[in-house]
């Protein structure tokens, strides 16, 4: 009788030559003596990059420091207002190709940019970022309930009324994200909120169309 022989499971060699790219660009990123944290997240956004990419950009350190940089300005870090160029110089690259690298980032990614009063950036990975998230979450419940109160009541739903509610609710009572940037996260609460009650338009069309 032959005996079954356990061998570890292979890594393709793409995936060899990306865990190798990550652990490079960590140990690039490390002497510049940057917080840890923001670090392994900067780490992980190049991770997810390279395998939706499909391509290894050229001079990928650049990625790694737009991926730093776009880490660093989460809206939580409100005010950011350092200089794009000071940042820069701490890295040694040309804003030119700082621009490059988060552009390409970003639309990969479809990490969202938000810009305050004041034109500077934010970046918010709607994808991992706890706090969206919970925002989502919220907007879900509550758009659910007001469909119930349609369809149980009549009640009409109106969604600028239900955003300002819920937008209320996320910044002052919850916290979810800073005050000062009010305006900007109304805008993304507003467009959830209207995907969030596609089947009540599609309801309340057909309605209109055949009941009197």
């Amino acid at each position: 009788m032959l005996e079954l022989i356990y061998q570890e499971p292979e890594i393709n060699t793409r995936d060899q030559i990306t865990i190798d790219i990550i652990k490079d660009g960590k140990e690039f990123l490390e002497q510049f003596e940057l917080n840890q944290r923001i670090l392994l997240d900067s780490v992980s956004i190049i991770y997810r990059f390279l395998k939706l990419n499909g391509k290894i950009p050229h001079n990928l350190y650049k990625f790694f420091i737009g991926a730093y940089y776009i880490v660093s300005r989460h809206p939580w870090t409100f005010p950011a207002h350092e200089n794009k160029k000071k940042f820069c110089r701490k890295f040694g690259i040309q804003t030119s190709s700082l621009d490059y690298s988060v552009e390409k980032i970003v639309g990969t990614l479809h990490i969202s940019k938000i810009l305050d009063d004041k034109n500077y950036p934010y970046y918010l990975d709607k994808k991992n970022d706890v706090g969206f998230k919970l925002a989502k979450s919220v907007v879900k419940s509550e758009v659910d309930k007001a469909m119930m109160e349609f369809l149980i009541c009549n009640q009409p739903i109106n969604s600028q009324i239900l955003s300002e509610e819920l937008i209320n609710k996320i910044i002052f009572e919850m916290k979810i994200f800073p005050e000062e940037l009010f305006r900007q996260f109304y805008e993304i609460i507003f467009k959830l909120v209207e995907d969030s009650l596609h089947e009540y338009y599609e309801y309340v069309q057909l309605q209109d169309k055949y009941f009197i």
